[in-house]
């Protein structure tokens, strides 16, 4: 599979993994370490939908790992930027959370940044 797919896969899998983390502590309530922290974070680890991100970014991470054994860390890394435009387009549909317009600029920014640097891929 080419790095660049992988790489997208990568970035889609870590995306997806951080909206289900969203998902989860929305289903689970705010989470409190004033009482005893390893529950809370046990609770909260193995509250379903917060398992399922974490086992997307397992599988990124896997992706990256792949990705980057055929092609170099400079190449690959600002893909990773994707992940910013991803997670706030996808809370933006999925929570209704509001964007500031500012942060649309920001997005045009980071999408002409990848551009930019992977045009040569080196």
């Amino acid at each position: 599979m080419k790095p660049v797919v992988l790489l997208l896969l990568s970035v889609l899998s870590a995306s997806s993994g951080q909206v289900l983390f969203k998902k989860g502590v929305l289903m689970t309530g705010e989470v409190t370490l004033k009482s005893s922290i390893i529950g809370e974070l046990l609770k909260l680890v193995f509250q379903p939908v917060v398992f399922s991100g974490l086992i997307l970014y397992v599988i990124s991470t896997v992706l990256w790992l792949l990705a980057l054994s055929k092609t170099t860390l400079n190449f690959a890394y600002p893909f990773t930027a994707l992940t910013f435009i991803l997670v706030m387009l996808s809370s933006r549909v999925i929570f209704f959370e509001s964007i500031p317009t500012l942060r649309y600029f920001g997005i045009a920014l980071i999408i002409l940044g990848i551009l930019l640097s992977s045009v040569a891929k080196g």
